[in-house]
């Protein structure tokens, strides 16, 4: 993303100076209006050297969330002990190993000795302080407990560390048989076929159909192989840009959370996660609104942040949040339950904490379940494709040795 520099003047009309990533130079001065300065100028930064390979790769390389964590665990760490914030944020940019993050904390605690809150100098890089984490830090500024709001998000993004882990863990198992099959039938077919077509061509004997079918699929790669690749590298990669659209997105979310056996599983881990960051963006002290907007970003299902889109904009008319997701028609039944009582009793946060709890308990228990019909499932799927293969080979061997009795 490219880098611009900038001079503006904050709210007392003091002069600001530091840098910016955005995608346009039109972005960056609506993002730097957004946060209450007056742009005098705005450029972008140029490299005194065109084609450095260590410049090329830090584009590339990211901020990953464990080390966000980290940051922000030594950073509450600092907070709380009394040391002042520029102070830390000094320290912990030369700790930082990483070369992309190290010049970032840098620029924030540059803008902060130029006037910028905490916030305000973090939501110029989106790419690395997600909005989650900008608008806690914002509500912890605002309150005077900044090391209390760092320990929230690092709940949050513990959590949805150990909710990712689950996920891949349930789905590796199948992702490396499938794997090995199309190697083996990779190997089969390019290696292996070839030579038995040979041998069974002398022989005027018919083949049986596994062997024929097989034969058959071994022409085609071999008469058409630039086709067959290009289809297995193509219909990916327009799939994959598919997606990438609004609507692909939003059709491929929508049918995810209806899958058999894993669409259930998806739609309990999405409402844990629209519980739990609820309750912690809540606690923060941010606004309802907000809070709907910020958790309908990272709830990472587009199906169902359209519908807390449309659940704000109710909220916002005078509707009760527990009304509007009963309206909505995408939340459980539980959901709506736990939340009215929520509301009713002023404990919100204490009922979306049961939720994600119960959702937490439901999401670990369906993967069990889904691992013991996993296994089966897969090992019968082996049994019956190594069936096949051998019968491919084997069964003109046999019909050839009774042509001989």
């Amino acid at each position: 993303m490219p880098n611009f520099r900038y001079r503006v003047r904050d709210r007392m009309g003091k002069p600001i100076a530091g840098t910016i990533d955005a995608p346009t130079l039109q972005i960056a001065g609506e993002r730097l209006y957004q946060l209450g300065y007056l742009p005098v100028n705005i450029e972008e930064g140029r490299s005194t050297d065109s084609f450095d390979i260590a410049k090329i790769w830090l584009r590339f390389q990211k901020v990953k969330l464990e080390e966000l964590i980290f940051f922000s665990q030594q950073l509450s760490t600092l907070y709380k002990a009394g040391l002042p914030l520029l102070t830390g944020l000094g320290s912990l940019a030369e700790q930082t190993e990483n070369k992309k993050f190290k010049p970032i904390l840098e620029a924030v605690r540059r803008q902060i000795e130029g006037g910028s809150t905490l916030f305000e100098a973090m939501s110029m890089y989106p790419d690395v302080f997600p909005q989650v984490y900008t608008n806690m830090v914002r509500a912890g500024e605002t309150s005077g407990r900044l090391g209390e709001s760092l320990d929230r998000f690092i709940s949050l993004a513990e959590r949805e560390i150990k909710t990712r882990q689950r996920v891949k863990e349930a789905t590796r198992y199948p992702k490396i048989v499938i794997f090995s099959v199309l190697i083996a039938f990779a190997i089969l077919l390019t290696f292996v076929i070839p030579r038995f077509a040979e041998i069974f061509a002398q022989f005027k004997t018919p083949l049986p159909l596994p062997t024929r079918v097989m034969i058959q699929i071994n022409t085609i790669f071999h008469a058409y192989w630039y086709l067959v690749l290009s289809a297995l590298f193509g219909i990916p990669l327009l799939i994959r840009n598919y997606l990438r659209t609004e609507k692909g997105r939003y059709s491929w979310d929508r049918f995810k959370i209806r899958i058999p056996v894993f669409g259930p599983l998806l739609l309990k881990i999405a409402l844990s996660r629209f519980s739990y960051t609820f309750a912690m963006l809540n606690r923060s002290g941010i606004p309802i609104l907000q809070t709907l907007e910020i958790t309908a970003s990272t709830i990472n299902n587009v199906h169902l942040a359209q519908s807390i889109t449309e659940i704000m904009r109710k909220v916002r008319e005078g509707r009760n949040l527990s009304d509007a997701l009963k309206e909505s028609e995408k939340f459980t039944p539980l959901v709506i339950q736990m939340v009215a009582v929520g509301e009713s009793s002023g404990t919100l946060d204490e009922m979306l904490m049961r939720i994600t709890e119960y959702y937490d308990i439901e999401a670990d228990n369906a993967i069990k379940k889904l691992s013991t019909y996993i296994e089966p499932s897969l090992i019968l799927f082996l049994g019956v494709v190594v069936l096949l293969l051998a019968l491919a080979v084997f069964l003109p061997w046999w019909n050839m040795a009774a042509l001989f009795r």
